[in-house]
């Protein structure tokens, strides 16, 4: 009672418009208290208890909320597909017959097993029976060097991690599963000397030099952007390549890799050395890459769909790959090219919209889908950071936005995780040495060279 008298003296203070003021929210509040509205729902159930209504929803039609400004569920495009891929030429047919291509990833600081999978959209399911076959597969040091290849299924079928600069751990795919070893270099370490006249194709002429379709495989890569053996290669050029080999008790054991190249194409030179990083050189210390840029934009938007290799669907539960990355840009946002590179593709598609197809060298290649707008066609030469496009909503979308896929050695990747290519040069502590050592290296292959 003490508590309500106080409650009256204090409001007998206040003034009439606060007493007022005070009295109408008091009357609202009760109000809202006391009003409860009938649910439909509960209308519903007490209309037609006894009765059971179910309701069917296309699955394709049902939004997934993370999924907005992104493609649907169900609009899955095959990065295989050729309506996305270059054309391949005689050099990549010939390649591609005969070579394993061979994947290669430098573990850095805070990488696992796990990690490089997923950045590589190699299957999960793999590593795991990876893993079961030796434990010691997950102990990865930083700067150790992995490498791989995959069936044509997309299955892991050879990897290697190279603990050493003699011992490599092995893991091979068999019929039985997949089978470890563990390879130590025993022998000596020397350089062969293979020289070649071309006098049909660079493959076949390299081939009966003595080159391996995996080195062929690693010089093509090596060089480029700085020639193309498939278009540039001339009857009657030469060529010397030192190759690193195994040696026990006098005999070869291994095919080796390639150290360095010295090609001539008429009053044309080039070469190149490999570095301790396992990266190729030029005599001056300079890259022989070119450089990709992670975002395709000249500024950054939200990532309204990651990369995903394993996405499921919520509904269904079926897998439903998300092959590249999805930023929500409006339209009419600019679109700029990832690197420098030939336009390979620019058309229309009932999925993808509008979108454009970039080979950038003979490694990489990057697509740019449901544009707006192109500024570019076939056969164009592009700029890294050139206009290509406006970013749209054309072809299966759920809202605006730019869908962009890295593609590399054939396989999507994760753009916003994998290591690019960077066109740096040595560092300034090691070019001295690097270009000395060139020098004496470029010496020997001209000493060999045929005449």
């Amino acid at each position: 009672m003490k508590i309500f008298k106080v409650a009256a003296f204090t409001i007998k203070q206040l003034s009439r418009q606060h007493r007022i003021a005070l009295a109408s929210t008091s009357l609202l509040v009760v109000a809202a208290l006391l009003w409860q509205p009938s649910s439909p729902l509960k209308q519903a159930v007490s209309y037609q208890s006894n009765q059971r209504i179910d309701v069917e929803l296309p699955v394709e039609e049902l939004d997934v909320l993370s999924e907005q400004n992104s493609e649907p569920m169900g609009a899955v495009l095959d990065p295989q597909d050729p309506e996305f891929s270059a054309p391949k030429d005689e050099l990549e047919q010939q390649l591609e017959e005969v070579a394993d291509v061979a994947h290669t990833h430098k573990v850095t600081s805070g990488e696992t097993l796990g990690v490089i999978f997923s950045q590589y959209a190699l299957p999960i399911a793999d590593m795991y029976r990876l893993i079961k076959v030796n434990k010691s597969i997950q102990n990865l040091g930083v700067g150790q060097m992995i490498e791989w290849s995959v069936t044509e299924e997309g299955r892991v079928k050879e990897f290697s991690v190279k603990r050493s600069a003699k011992m490599t751990d092995v893991y091979t795919l068999t019929d039985q599963g997949y089978k470890f070893k563990q390879l130590e270099e025993n022998g000596e370490i020397k350089p062969v000397m293979l020289t070649g006249r071309i006098s049909g194709s660079f493959y076949q002429s390299a081939r009966t030099a003595g080159l391996s379709p995996n080195q062929i495989q690693t010089v093509v890569q090596a060089l480029q952007w700085r020639f193309d053996f498939g278009r540039e290669a001339r009857k009657g050029d030469r060529f010397a390549v030192s190759v690193e080999r195994e040696f026990i008790e006098g005999k070869a054991v291994t095919r080796g890799n390639v150290k360095s190249l010295y090609y001539l194409s008429g009053s044309r030179e080039v070469f190149v050395m490999r570095h301790d990083d396992g990266q190729f050189y030029d005599a001056e210390g300079k890259s022989l890459n070119r450089a990709l840029r992670r975002i395709p934009l000249a500024k950054r938007y939200r990532i309204s769909s990651s990369f995903n290799p394993r996405r499921k669907h919520p509904v269904t539960g079926r897998i439903s790959p998300h092959n590249g990355t999805d930023f929500a840009t409006p339209i009419g946002t600019t679109v700029v090219a990832a690197g420098d590179g030939v336009v390979v593709k620019a058309r229309k598609h009932p999925l993808a919209g509008n979108y454009v197809v970039i080979k950038h060298g003979r490694e990489y290649m990057t697509r740019y889908l449901h544009l707006h707008k192109l500024f570019v066609k076939v056969g164009d030469k592009v700029t890294m950071g050139q206009r290509i496009a406006l970013s749209g909503n054309t072809g299966r979308s759920t809202g605006p936005h730019l869908h962009y896929e890295l593609i590399k050695k054939n396989r999507a990747v994760n753009a916003m995780k994998v290591p690019l290519p960077q066109a740096e040069p040595i560092s300034s502590k090691q070019r001295g040495r690097f270009v000395q050592l060139a020098s004496d290296e470029r010496q020997k292959l001209l000493a060999v060279m045929p005449g």
